[in-house]
């Protein structure tokens, strides 16, 4: 706008002067409206952040090999949009796991790190951290846990603290959407048990892991896993049409991952990979501007926590991570990369368990810290009741069917693991004692020690009789309550051997 003011302005008379006073104030109003209207349209080009979360999902989608499964929107979004091949959850359950996402925390520095607290024994945040939606306030966003849209959305948050105030702005899409720039996450239950069908699947091509019975009892059971996942990914496809249909799509950032891994006797609730790694693509749309390290239809293979994925978001939303938070950027010019993966897991539900672990992009040492028996003895009522596997392992043992790496999972845990990941990914032999490895063990341990300090791990700091006593008797009160339906499962499986 020019300015309208002389340098030597003549003389007026008074009713040139009102006149003169009446078109300033006419022009300063309009100056007014077209400068707030110049901020909300920057406003408009802050980009909508969007995640859509699985639960209890490993990389077992097409566009990381798998040729059983059929993900052509999750595919599609990753070939114009950036895949990431080694992105790992700090916990392998769902409530730990979320805990840590969202503060961008690991669980065990808030001393929210077992599974299934009672309400009254959940822990406060410290007076510095953040959840993010919070954080995300704090940059001009609108957020959501949304519900209820495409077939999907449980608003699920599972965090193990008291939340501090207000955490979500909505759980409604229709209210979100009108309010942008919004930060948004789509809970899908979909992979999660129980498997609803096994139709579609190809069972006789699936490759079954070489720790589980390669019978028709594991068969079934992953093809209904497989299953779910071809319903998520048209969950997500539903998705980002309703993006395009609002048009949406143009101004949202897409993010679709999972919570930890698959929901399999030794995946969920250990710290293999099985477990902790999971799947991550990230969508930028053409014409936003993006990070540096950001490039589409590539693949990163960097060491990735899922807190890093909060921190990143943050950036997204043009604000800076907070000093507090252990996440850090992945997609900056001057984003550091990790050397290590640290992953924890404690009680859950009834197992009283607490393991620690440290991968390199090579190896994986685990320390555990309590030894409650074997992996298929620390399964919970409700994993006993759903998971045809751990009866198909203790019948198998009975009858001296099992394979050494098979039987290996009714052994009680060893003290410390150490796997080569590369000549051994499926994580079966234990390296522990291997001469040629000790300064590896060493390092590992070394490095295990050092992060428990810097962390302030409350998860090996000694328990309360209350926390003692409350997961007892969760243990005692879950297992009566699904003694019926834990029988029901194994008389299903010895069916097979009559």
């Amino acid at each position: 706008m020019k300015n309208t003011k002389q340098a030597n302005p003549p003389r007026q008379n008074g009713l040139f002067r009102g006149g003169l006073k009446a078109l300033y104030r006419t022009l300063t109003v309009v100056a007014v409206l077209f400068s707030a209207s110049a901020a909300s349209a920057e406003e408009t080009h802050s980009p909508n952040i969007l995640w859509i979360i699985a639960e209890d999902m490993s990389p077992d989608l097409a566009c990381y090999g798998n040729k059983v499964v059929t993900t052509p929107n999750i595919d599609s979004l990753a070939a114009k949009g950036m895949r990431f091949s080694n992105v790992f959850t700090t916990a392998p359950a769902c409530s730990p796991s979320r805990t840590a996402l969202a503060t961008g925390v690991y669980q065990t520095t808030l001393d929210a790190h077992h599974m299934r607290y009672s309400s009254e024994l959940r822990s406060n945040l410290p007076k510095a951290v953040k959840v993010l939606p919070e954080l995300m306030r704090e940059n001009g966003y609108y957020t959501g846990n949304i519900k209820g849209i495409c077939g999907t959305g449980t608003g699920k948050d599972d965090w193990q603290f008291n939340v501090p105030g207000k955490s979500w702005d909505t759980h409604s899409w229709k209210e979100l959407s009108k309010r942008q720039p919004f930060f948004a996450q789509i809970n899908s239950s979909q992979s999660h048990r129980g498997f609803s069908s096994t139709k579609n699947i190809a069972k006789e091509k699936i490759k079954i892991p070489p720790y589980y019975p390669d019978h028709p009892v594991s068969r079934h059971d992953w093809a209904g896993y497989y299953n779910e996942i071809n319903k998520f990914d048209r969950q997500v496809g539903d998705i980002l049409k309703r993006l395009e249909t609002e048009d949406l799509a143009k101004n949202t950032i897409v993010c679709v991952f999972a919570d930890h891994g698959r929901p399999m006797i030794r995946g969920k609730n250990w710290l293999y990979d099985s477990g902790t790694q999971i799947p991550l693509v990230i969508y930028f749309p053409e014409g936003m501007k993006k990070p540096k390290a950001y490039q589409a239809g590539k693949t990163n293979t960097e060491l990735l926590s899922a807190i890093d994925l909060v921190a990143e978001t943050v950036l997204m939303a043009g604000g800076k991570i907070p000093a507090w938070m252990q996440g850090r950027s992945f997609l900056r010019k001057n984003s550091k990369p990790r050397n290590y993966i640290h992953t924890a897991v404690d009680r859950i539900g009834n197992v009283d368990t607490c393991s620690r672990a440290i991968r390199s992009d090579r190896f994986k040492y685990i320390r555990n810290f309590k030894t409650p028996g074997s992996i298929n003895e620390c399964t919970t009522a409700y994993r006993r009741a759903s998971h045809s596997i751990y009866h198909l392992l203790n019948i198998m043992e009975d009858k001296n069917l099992l394979t050494p790496a098979q039987a290996q999972l009714l052994k009680p845990l060893a003290d410390e693991e150490l796997y080569d990941l590369v000549n051994d990914p499926y994580e079966t032999v234990n390296l522990i004692g291997n001469k040629d490895l000790e300064s590896i063990h060493n390092k590992l341990k070394e490095q295990m020690a050092e992060w428990i300090e810097f962390s302030k791990d409350k998860g090996l700091e000694k328990e309360s009789a209350a926390i003692v006593e409350h997961f007892r008797e969760y243990g005692k009160t879950t297992m009566k309550s699904r003694a019926k339906s834990i029988q029901k499962r194994r008389l299903s499986v010895e069916k097979y051997f009559e």
